[in-house]
């Protein structure tokens, strides 16, 4: 058995926006229910997923530029933006029943010919459509109200999908405000609507995040749902993928495992893990060892890898927890010493996992500086080189807004030091210490330059 097997395993892994993508796809919920679930869900064929924004790929297209949402709120106040969500959610369902005759004569008669076209081929372009919707907001509201009875009396259940938000505009006080009044909307029309509902993708650090807040956002604890993973949960997202690659030997060596998977595979999702945590811990062993060196000082093997890729609130990433294995993998393979000090059956060296954390870190850094978080770039420059743990002053002079260039302040996520700060403990980035030091996690601290007396050693 080669470490090659790994080479396959991180396909896909996109966390919330890969649910989104799953979701929003054709069949997309019956890849998430359960077999005892959907026998409850007798009507599955009638359940539509509609994107209701996303701000990347084909469908993007129909919603507006973060650049364009920028100029809007020059214009217009935030308390505008409940025709700017409305209006979207219009066009969203005139495109899915462009050719039904009954939701298109609802259309044509609340919005007129002209609006109706817009709202249906050029969504995307708000100037020409948010003037009259705003001035006529019971025309949108009426034709919302008479579309959900008319998919009441279809029994058709449509759920808008919303995702990437924080990509709306660029300036992140403003970003509150369009986060806040799609909230706000659906939390009002929630009870209003019986078959058109929404689920809506949001960062945790968004949610949480104090300029979010709005009249009724303590109510909102009811429809929330946190999603996370648990360690039992990774080790099976990691089982899947092994199981799924087509590689015979490697059946053969995971079937040798009682009790990690089904007896059967399933038609659409192929084989599936079973959910014990005793079956992953054996797999462990089997591939590591128990332990990751000659005894338990260096610690035990199955909790290892997800405790050094953990944030400061403790959560861990699916693609973090994938790349240690898969670069460990990679590593063997460049060292061919290692497949030659292997035992028995185990297939990954402790210190090949101990040196792929460093490397992890680093993707872990670049993902939230290309893809999410730009403004912490700057950050990462002046940090490269310092050594953890911090002082708390220390730390803050670093985190002072005129260390951004003046055009990049706008888009910080916070105008002092110390809510820059409460930011970067709300990502998981940096946590305090009782005594008042700052402290960045493994998974952050490669990637960010830092060092920190009695790190891990790598090997060579």
């Amino acid at each position: 058995m080669q470490a090659w097997l790994f080479s396959s395993l991180l396909a896909g892994i996109k966390g919330k926006t890969e649910l989104f993508r799953i979701l929003t796809s054709y069949g997309g919920l019956r890849h998430i229910l359960s077999e005892r679930d959907r026998s409850r869900y007798t009507g599955l064929k009638e359940s539509e997923f509609l994107v209701g924004y996303m701000a990347k790929g084909t469908q993007a297209k129909a919603f507006p530029t973060a650049s364009v949402c920028d100029d809007f709120l020059k214009t217009e106040k935030p308390d505008s933006l409940t025709s700017f969500w409305g209006g979207l959610i219009c066009s969203v369902l005139l495109r899915k029943f462009e050719n039904e005759k009954d939701i298109c004569a609802l259309a044509d008669e609340y919005f007129g010919e002209g609006t109706k076209s817009v709202l249906l081929r050029n969504s995307s372009e708000i100037s020409r459509w948010w003037k009259a919707l705003d001035l006529q907001k019971e025309k949108w509201e009426s034709f919302l109200d008479r579309t959900d009875t008319v998919l009441e009396q279809r029994d058709i259940s449509v759920c808008i999908v919303y995702d990437e938000l924080d990509r709306v505009c660029s300036n992140y006080e403003e970003l509150f405000g369009y986060i806040r009044s799609l909230l706000d909307f659906w939390y009002r029309h929630n009870s209003r609507y019986t078959n058109i509902k929404a689920k809506i993708f949001l960062r945790s650090d968004l949610y949480h995040a104090k300029a979010l807040q709005f009249v009724d956002a303590s109510k909102m604890g009811a429809y929330r749902l946190e999603l996370g993973w648990d360690v039992p949960s990774l080790y099976r997202l990691l089982v899947k993928r092994m199981a799924n690659t087509g590689i015979r030997e490697l059946d053969s060596y995971l079937q040798s495992v009682p009790g990690l998977l089904r007896p059967q595979t399933n038609q659409e999702l192929g084989w599936i893990p079973e959910d014990s945590p005793e079956a992953f811990r054996l797999l462990v062993n089997k591939m590591i060892g128990q332990y990751m060196g000659k005894d338990a000082k260096r610690g035990f093997s199955y909790p290892w890898v997800p405790n050094h890729i953990q944030d400061a609130n403790g959560e861990m990433a699916p693609r973090a927890f994938l790349k240690c294995f898969s670069l460990a993998a990679e590593e063997m393979l460049h060292f061919k010493n290692d497949v030659a000090v292997l035992e028995e059956e185990k297939v990954l060296l402790p210190t090949r996992l101990q040196g792929a954390v460093a490397k992890v870190s680093a993707d872990r850094v670049q993902e939230l500086t290309q893809e999410e978080y730009l403004w912490l770039q700057n950050l990462i420059v002046r940090l490269k080189g310092k050594t953890m743990l911090m002082e708390a002053g220390e730390f803050l002079g670093y985190l002072d807004p005129q260390n951004w260039p003046e055009a990049e302040r706008t888009k910080l996520p916070g105008k002092t030091n110390v809510e820059i700060l409460e930011v970067l403990a709300d990502l998981g980035i940096v946590m305090k210490t009782t005594d008042n030091r700052i402290n960045v996690p493994e998974i952050y601290l490669h990637g960010f330059g830092l060092k920190r007396k009695g790190g891990i050693k790598r090997p060579r």
